[in-house]
């Protein structure tokens, strides 16, 4: 018997967005296919308009306002009640998206080949050759989430990334029913798909894009942005406390306490508290009080703190060799053959490589540093123009 698979497709107004996304899920190739729209307290007739006019489409409502992660869980709810087999799926699906004729059947053939959860390229909606989300990560390091944008040559499954976003993707109820439902208690809205994505793995299951399926998405539809600069106190407020922003700061928090590995969590938070503080400290009003002060924090970091380039024959001097240095990604090749960047944190080497210790002091030195740095960039810039 084929896969049944249940799209969830939450929605809280713009009821001509789920009639378009509900028009192509109709026109889908695959077969059978359960709709389920999962209302978060529309006001724009969204549930008289399907009730009455869309009878094969399922349509639940929870109590109270929902946001997608309460939709999502109540439509996963659903399909985990009425699924008879063991190979059933969930789609994840948002209205203000588009899919072609043979989308579901792209992702769940490649779902049952790759024994993975799949999800596909995201692409713009006004202009489809432009590619948004190839493939999300997360770098714990600076607490920011890195997307892939470009698809690799002959390469139509890609399986290194983090997450997955609850957009156009298809998920194994038997990996739901071992790793468990989205969690909106901890993660109403934002955030919540990955966290439910990263569970997923920890389980044990795969993540993957399929570039032989794309969705178009309205993303000028999507969450709350600043709108000019610089920005007002009020709009920045929202921006960090509204749950529909993805800089919302509670929610970031909870995640980092929640998911992080345990080396990274202090770290990722006093990122997000800097990056809370440069909303309101430099995209302000504020920006015309505090950027001197900025301005000058940056230049004692810079003599202070950060290392910047050394050549191959700095290396040479201290009987080192640039290239196995390299090799050993301690050093990073720059924009020409004979300099180089520190690409390791220091910390990871200086107790078990003394012999570096010199270079390293080298790259630092303060007296130098300025005079090292005009160098190169006056190298790149003559670089860049020549090529």
């Amino acid at each position: 018997m084929q896969a049944v698979v249940y799209v969830v497709i939450p929605v809280y107004n713009r009821l001509q967005f789920t009639l378009a996304c509900l028009r192509c899920l109709r026109a889908q190739t695959y077969r059978p296919l359960h709709l389920i729209v999962v209302d978060g307290g529309s006001t724009d007739g969204t549930v008289q308009v399907l009730q009455r006019e869309h009878s094969d489409v399922i349509v639940l409502q929870g109590l109270g306002e929902l946001w997608w992660g309460g939709a999502m869980r109540l439509g996963v709810d659903y399909a985990l009640s009425h699924s008879k087999q063991d190979g059933d799926m969930v789609l994840m699906m948002n209205n203000d998206t588009q899919v072609e004729p043979a989308y579901v059947e792209t992702l769940v053939r490649v779902s049952m080949r790759e024994d993975a959860a799949v999800g596909s390229l995201i692409v713009d909606s006004q202009n489809p050759s432009r590619v948004l989300d190839a493939g999300e990560f997360i770098d714990w390091q600076t607490y920011s989430f890195p997307v892939k944008t470009y698809i690799e040559p002959g390469n139509t499954f890609y399986d290194r990334v983090d997450v997955l976003p609850g957009r156009g993707t298809v998920v194994p109820l038997r990996m739901i029913r071992i790793a468990g439902n989205v969690d909106d208690q901890l993660f109403p809205h934002y955030i919540a798909d990955y966290e439910f994505f990263l569970r997923l793995r920890r389980h044990g299951f795969r993540l993957g894009v399929s570039s032989e399926a794309r969705i178009l998405a309205h993303i000028e539809e999507t969450g709350l942005f600043a709108e000019g600069f610089p920005v007002e106190i009020g709009q920045a407020w929202a921006l960090v406390s509204s749950r529909k922003s993805m800089n919302n700061f509670r929610d970031h928090w909870r995640f980092i306490g929640h998911c992080a590995p345990q080396g990274y969590k202090v770290r990722s938070r006093i990122r997000l508290l800097w990056r809370t503080a440069h909303i309101f400290l430099l995209q302000t009003r504020l920006r015309y009080v505090v950027w001197p002060v900025v301005v000058c924090w940056r230049w004692l970091r810079f003599l202070v703190y950060d290392n910047y380039y050394v050549t191959a024959a700095d290396c040479a001097r201290y009987g080192l060799d640039a290239k196995s240095l390299s090799a050993e990604s301690i050093l990073a090749p720059w924009r020409r053959s004979d300099w180089y960047k520190f690409a390791r944190d220091r910390r990871e080497w200086w107790e078990v490589r003394p012999e570096l210790h010199g270079l390293y002091r080298c790259a630092w030195n303060p007296s130098t540093k300025l005079r090292r740095w005009v160098k190169a960039r006056t190298y790149r810039a003559g670089h860049e123009k020549a090529a």
